[in-house]
């Protein structure tokens, strides 16, 4: 599955188009400048199950347990909230399928459960939310190797 943004492959599109021309412009040679995205340059979703999962001190693997604990029942329900906002392309079936092929109608209640808690001013999980939060706005402006080594100060 290729997590490479449109938006971002546009941009970059745009950038090379712009230094063809003022190459061009300023030596008369014409070049073609041909763009490929290394695999590590993109964050994916699966990286920020992770990134959340070390946040919280529990494994990425308890994104795809079947299990009802409330542990693990909170850190999906993070996971799904997050993937939501920061990858917008990704529809609840997709969400769904990174939780270990659950149904679309359980993220969308998982995410509703989440909201409520966040609403409602519950300390444990806003505790959990914010330190997730915190791992993934780090992660999301720094790269991973950074990020661990932020982590592990």
């Amino acid at each position: 599955m290729n997590y490479a943004p449109a938006q971002q492959i546009k941009s970059a599109r745009h950038i090379a188009r712009s230094a063809q021309r003022q190459i061009k412009y300023k030596t008369g040679m014409r070049v073609n400048i041909m763009l490929y995205p290394a695999e590590d340059t993109f964050k994916t979703p699966e990286q920020m199950l992770k990134i959340i999962a070390l946040s919280l001190d529990m494994s990425y693997d308890c994104f795809r347990m079947k299990s009802r604990a409330r542990e693990i029942a909170e850190l999906r329900f993070i996971g799904a909230l997050f993937l939501r906002m920061n990858f917008t392309y990704l529809t609840l079936s997709d969400i769904a399928t990174l939780f270990g092929g659950q149904d679309h109608t359980s993220i969308i209640s998982g995410m509703t459960r989440a909201h409520n808690l966040i609403y409602t001013g519950d300390l444990r999980f806003l505790k959990k939310y914010n330190t997730a939060l915190k791992s993934v706005n780090l992660w999301l402006r720094k790269e991973e190797s950074d990020y661990a080594s932020a982590n592990s100060a």
